[in-house]
């Protein structure tokens, strides 16, 4: 046995006689002239068959006592003894059992020899009341030299040898710690299975899946966690499961219900199974791995909101998804399609609130651009000092505050729309630059000398007169004949009165579900007065009205209450009360309200139905209760 390499050669002497540690000094300590006869015998012994005697480090102890206060110093700073010889007699006070017994407390690990001088006692007469028996010698004095240097180095090398194996231990389980601290981290459930069936390991999200520990896991044969498996993990039953998984038969996905309801909210799990073989190759066992998708299939959902309401935007930006089938619309539809797939600069132009902006996104969602941005820049909005930076960019130092380049809308808008609202408010000096770019299909930054070609399609609109401002000198009328190539207006709300009813119903709705109001419906006295008013802001007032009425409304149809004060004094004064002799029968107030939806709506029974908030049987009851002739 070779211990040169064991850390800890440290033994403690606890006797009250003096001449028992000089002993032990003698007999643990190599003498000068014994080394020099074994360097000598060493040239004909063979190595392995050599008597070693290292270099012990031994610390003394007179009384019980200073060997307990010993040993609590030396373990406080983890230098703890190999072995300790400790005398049962000492003075009166602390015993050597008593010593053994606080030693214990201390340190459990020490090997301890007992010493004594008794002849007629054997070791479990002499330890009776000390706990726990293992780790304890017992020799009787006096005692052969070659004796103690055996016991001393056979003790020595089993301690270090078990605290080296001890520590293994801890560090195999602090590996199996963070192994399976590991496999937790993963966010799968994971089992792995013997040759037989039985559990050998799982993680924590396995026994999430099962609802059973790990231990209650092991103690279920094979057979029995089989049948628990089969019953838990089934076919799905879509009637009134409240919470479980279900397990599909085609090898794959594992599914979660969780909810009451014909189609309950579901998490899904992929099951994937794989052999484990042993250092030697042979299968040992199976690794089953359960993966919850219900994150991955989430974000593909999310894909498919998105996608959809990619679709809803450019549906809503589309011909058909702006509202209005009255004559004026139709003509403007027909325009639009003409200019819809070619890159002709486009004028719109419709007084404030038409929707302008509207047609214009309408444009550039079914165009071949639709992909690429779509840039807005209000002319009447930007200081007429920022406007060419804003429009075309600036390069650093180009003015005061320039501290860093700057891409203008031409740049941002590559490959798709640019719509220069309000026109007419562009300054003077900038149209001449912008003449020149929609010419060119070329900029210059502010500052800077290089040419940048740009690709987008220019749209403008405005709500002034721009022949009158090409006789006044206030706008070029090189610029105006450049931009006016396809002229198209949206007309005023007052001149398409029939479609008040379906943009009515249409902001109706889209106020209601973004509130969320259950308001459905419009009475008649509330259409009769959107009908009635001229709205001087066009779409944009209507729909404020409605958001309006929406947000005051507290019944499932829409009252003329809840609408704005100002439609009521369209046609009545303020100081107007209404007698008892003035109020209409409720028949006739009725029939009225029927006749007007049908002249509103063109004769539309659908359109009518809406307007009125009630269905298509009912209105053709009520029209035939009040014989009012109809084309459906």
């Amino acid at each position: 046995m070779d211990f040169k390499e064991y850390a800890n050669r440290r033994v403690l002497i606890v006797d009250d006689q003096k001449e028992i540690h000089d002993d032990f000094i003698e007999m643990l300590t190599p003498q000068p002239s014994e080394a020099s006869a074994k360097e000598l015998a060493a040239a004909f012994v063979i190595e392995d068959e050599q008597f070693f005697l290292p270099a012990f480090e031994l610390l003394h102890a007179r009384s019980g006592e200073e060997a307990c206060d010993i040993v609590r110093a030396a373990k406080a700073r983890t230098r703890s003894f190999a072995v300790a010889y400790i005398d049962i007699r000492m003075p009166p006070g602390v015993d050597g059992i008593e010593t053994i017994r606080r030693i214990r407390e201390v340190d459990g690990d020490v090997e301890i020899v007992i010493m004594t001088a008794y002849t007629d006692r054997s070791l479990p007469e002499i330890i009776r009341n000390v706990e726990p028996l293992h780790k304890v010698l017992y020799i009787r004095k006096p005692f052969a030299r070659e004796e103690i240097q055996q016991i001393t180095l056979s003790l020595v090398g089993k301690w270090n040898v078990e605290q080296e194996l001890a520590e293994k231990r801890r560090q195999l389980v602090i590996g199996h710690q963070r192994l399976g601290a590991v496999l937790d981290a993963t966010g799968e459930a994971m089992a792995m299975y013997d040759l037989n069936g039985r559990l050998v390991f799982a993680n924590q999200g396995y026994e999430k899946l099962a609802e059973l520990t790990e231990g209650e896991l092991k103690e279920l044969s094979a057979e029995v966690l089989a049948q628990q498996f089969q019953e838990r993990f089934q076919e799905p039953d879509l009637k009134a499961v409240k919470s479980r998984f279900i397990l599909k038969e085609d090898g794959g996905d594992l599914v979660e219900e969780s909810g009451a309801g014909t189609v309950p909210e579901q998490r899904l799990f992929y099951r994937t199974a794989a052999p484990v073989h042993d250092g030697q190759g042979e299968v040992m066992g199976r690794l089953y791995v359960y993966r919850d998708v219900s994150k991955e299939v989430e974000a593909e959902r999310m894909k498919a909101e998105v996608l959809r309401l990619r679709t809803e935007l450019e549906t809503s930006h589309s011909f058909e998804g702006i509202v209005g089938d009255s004559p004026p619309m139709q003509q403007m539809y027909a325009l639009m399609r003409q200019a819809a797939e070619s890159d002709i600069t486009v004028l719109i132009r419709g007084e404030s609130g038409t929707g302008k902006e509207l047609v214009a996104k309408s444009f550039h969602f079914n165009s071949p651009r639709k992909d690429r941005p779509f840039l807005a820049i209000n002319c009447a909005a930007i200081p007429e000092s920022l406007m060419e930076s804003e429009l075309f960019g600036h390069e650093r130092g180009a003015f005061t505050g320039a501290t860093r380049q700057r891409i203008g809308a031409f740049e941002g808008a590559k490959g798709g729309t640019i719509l220069l609202d309000e026109i007419g408010d562009m300054p003077f000096a900038l149209q001449a630059k912008l003449l020149r770019v929609l010419q060119e299909r070329e900029i210059q930054r502010v500052g800077g000398g290089v040419t940048i070609p740009i690709d987008v399609r220019v749209i403008v609109a405005t709500n002034k007169d721009l022949e009158a401002a090409v006789e006044a000198g206030e706008f070029r009328a090189d610029l105006f004949y450049r931009i006016a190539a396809f002229p198209i207006v949206v007309p005023p709300l007052r001149l398409h009165r029939m479609d008040i009813p379906l943009l009515a119903n249409h902001f109706l709705n889209k106020h209601a579900e973004r509130s969320g109001r259950t308001t459905s419906g419009i009475s008649a006295a509330a259409l009769r007065l959107l009908l009635q008013h001229d709205w001087p802001g066009n779409v944009r007032e209507l729909d404020h009205a409605i958001e309006r009425a929406v947000l005051l409304e507290k019944t499932d149809v829409l009252q003329a209450e809840s609408l704005p004060p100002h439609l009521f004094g369209t046609h009545a004064s303020a100081n107007d009360h209404p007698t008892p002799a003035s109020v209409l029968p409720l028949v006739e107030v009725e029939r009225r309200a029927l006749v007007q939806a049908l002249e509103a709506s063109g004769n539309n029974i659908t359109q009518a139905a809406q307007a009125l908030g009630i269905n298509r049987v009912t209105l053709h009851r009520k029209l035939k209760r009040h014989g009012l002739p109809h084309k459906d």
